[in-house]
């Protein structure tokens, strides 16, 4: 906003009927601004509000823009407080012992320019007591001093604080989730958490929306399945796999979140249900495959072996010039005793060890037709890499009786029980098997 000297009201008020034009001299500036007075419909004098007040806070763009050239440990303004509002994009910790928070803001949900709020409290100062204060998708207004933390991190310091929260509403996308072609028929019960995953899916293009979604059962800490749809665009390879660990999963409520990793020293590898290799059109879809609820326990030679077979399987099929859409469903039993076959971690880091691993998935053709087909294997070392994946076929019908999953409910009761129903030799001839 441009600061006009005050010398020029008397020109305006005498004049502003008559002039067509008006040339306004700015301070700091040799050539006058020239204003058409015929656009002019009123004249209003403010006082100037510099950015980065409460009046008007920085947007993140705005606030990296101005910590260009901070020195290292250096501070912004000379250790002045400062504003700035933005969208919650990860929370990395909310700490019940110092009763302070730290996460990463951007001006939107998906936003790559990001920067990150160091132990900070609530509004009013208030300290974090439950850990569920702040959520992915929340918009805050942050107050405190900006830093260059040892030359690597542009940060709020701590001692920041919240002036402005506002929820996050999901959209109705996220509210409409549930009648996705791929999610399954949630099982009843307080103890279970859906997780519906949003990302940038493709960086090429600039694509959003839902990356994957979750069932989480909170009393046994582990997760029943993991859905998500696979497409030309989210096949694109723009990225490689972008591991950083096996972080706690954000969209889980922080009472749920694990305190130590038990796959740690266990024998068992993280075993991805949604595959990082199914997510490599964006940074962001494929960070998301790493979170601890998409992973379950699974020996280094099922993992390698069959399953991996069974993965590369799947993407191949979804890339065929025959399907418009792959809708996937895919996990481990952990509902049946008889389906676990022991125990990781202890406590509230204990998850169960899946005995049977299970894929159910559905074609949307590009005729219009839907066709559907599924896996069922044990987990046991004495599965070669190279069987014949026809051997652990089943039509969808026998694997929701194995799992007690009722997969695809949203097709219309016809098309469901038409493609759940198929006979296995014929769908091993329509599948390639």
């Amino acid at each position: 906003m441009k600061r006009f000297i005050f010398a020029i009201l008397a020109v305006l008020t005498s004049a502003v009927q008559a002039q067509t034009v008006m040339k306004v001299y700015v301070k700091g500036m040799s050539e006058p601004v020239i204003i058409n007075t015929t656009d002019i419909d009123s004249i209003t004098f403010e006082p100037y509000v510099e950015k980065g007040t409460l009046q008007r806070p920085f947007t993140v763009a705005e606030l990296l823009e101005a910590c260009n050239g901070l020195g290292t440990n250096e501070f912004l303004n000379g250790g002045t407080e400062v504003y700035a509002r933005g969208i919650i994009t990860s929370v990395k910790e909310m700490n019940l012992q110092y009763g302070n928070a730290t996460y990463y803001i951007a001006d939107t949900p998906h936003g790559t320019e990001q920067f990150c709020v160091y132990r900070g409290k609530l509004l009013n100062q208030a300290r974090v007591t439950t850990g569920d204060e702040l959520a992915i998708g929340d918009t805050v207004t942050v107050c405190g001093k900006v830093k260059n933390y040892n030359g690597k991190t542009l940060e709020f310091d701590t001692n920041n604080y919240l002036v402005e929260l506002r929820k996050y509403q999901p959209t109705d996308e996220v509210r409409n989730a549930v009648y996705r072609l791929e999610m399954p028929r949630l099982m009843e019960g307080d103890d279970q958490v859906l997780l519906v995953h949003t990302a940038m899916l493709n960086d090429i293009t600039g694509e959003t929306g839902i990356n994957y979604s979750t069932e989480w059962d909170t009393s046994i800490h582990a997760q029943r399945w993991s859905c998500y749809q696979l497409y030309s665009s989210v096949l694109q390879k723009n990225t490689t796999r972008t591991q950083n660990g096996y972080p706690n999963d954000p969209f889980l409520p922080f009472t749920y979140q694990f305190t130590a990793d038990p796959y740690v020293a266990s024998g068992y590898d993280h075993g991805h249900i949604c595959p990082s290799a199914d997510r490599l059109a964006s940074v962001e879809s494929n960070e998301q495959t790493f979170y601890m609820t998409n992973m379950q326990p699974q020996t280094h030679n099922f993992n390698a072996g069959i399953w991996s077979k069974m993965e590369a399987q799947v993407r191949s099929w979804a890339a065929s010039a025959y399907i418009d859409t792959l809708y996937v469903v895919k996990g481990g039993t952990i509902d049946q005793a008889s389906q676990i076959s022991g125990y990781l971690g202890s406590d509230a880091n204990q998850i169960p060890i899946p005995k049977y691993f299970f894929m159910a998935m559905l074609a949307k053709q590009y005729s219009g037709g839907y066709t559907a087909i599924g896996f069922w294997v044990e987990q046991n070392a004495s599965i070669a890499s190279n069987a014949p994946l026809g051997n652990f076929a089943v039509n969808i019908r026998e694997l929701e009786q194995k799992t007690g999953i009722d997969f695809f409910p949203n097709l219309p009761d016809s098309t469901e029980e038409s493609v759940e129903t198929l006979p296995l030799s014929n769908l091993k001839n329509v599948w390639g098997l």
